[in-house]
């Protein structure tokens, strides 16, 4: 999957025509004043969260900067009842103008439209893959490669992940007990899959990762 990239040129075309939104770090977006078909992150971090099991939450999709999310009955694509939730300060450009006419209007920005959207699909579609993934530490370093192909850093070590993500967290991302995915960060570490360093998490070389993806599904 390759990000479509938000430049200041596709920020300042869409401040045009969006309202910005502003969200605190653990706030939710609310659906109240908000019109628009879609809404693009342009600063910050949010989190897609649905309720779970034992009144836990569990984080379907984490968005950043350029990434766009359908506001359509103000709800997430194929999951009722999911919300979203500012992981750090956040602000999300909602579109004011017809999204046909925009695609109309301007052939640049729409391109880049469709990448953005074509791009929420496939990510979307790999965390559902994921998910499906029986085994907990194939699904937690199906995860951690999902995320690192978006947050991570090439080191000669291998690909660092600063997410800084919690134990409680991966376990939201993926229906498990924070316990278990400590014990499960473990075993991954003894395999040789990944080298933990505080909340820092190392990755070998993911050549593999889109054939283990497919295996998971």
């Amino acid at each position: 999957m390759n990000e479509p990239g938000f430049t200041d040129d596709i920020y300042a075309r869409l401040a045009a025509i969006c309202t910005p939104i502003q969200v605190l770090a653990g706030d939710e977006l609310s659906e109240v004043g908000i019109h628009g078909p879609i809404g693009f992150v342009s600063a910050g971090r949010l989190a897609v969260v649905v309720d779970a099991e034992a009144g836990r939450t569990r984080t379907i999709a984490l968005l950043q900067e350029g990434d766009a999310m359908a506001l359509t009955g103000g709800g997430w694509p194929g999951a009722p009842g999911a919300r979203v939730r500012a992981a750090t300060d956040a602000e999300l450009l909602v579109l004011t103008q017809s999204l046909d006419d925009v695609l109309c209007s301007d052939s640049a920005l729409a391109a880049w439209i469709i990448r953005a959207l074509a791009f929420a699909v496939a990510d979307r579609e790999l965390s559902a893959a994921i998910a499906l993934e029986p085994r907990l530490e194939r699904r937690l370093i199906l995860k951690l490669r999902q995320l690192a192909e978006r947050w991570g850093k090439v080191t000669p070590d291998g690909v660092r992940l600063d997410l800084r993500v919690t134990h409680q967290e991966l376990g939201d991302m993926i229906g498990a007990a924070r316990e278990s995915i400590t014990v499960a960060l473990g075993r991954l570490q003894e395999q040789g899959e990944i080298t933990v360093r505080r909340r820092t998490v190392i990755l070998r070389q993911m050549e593999d990762q889109p054939a283990a993806a497919t295996e998971s599904a």
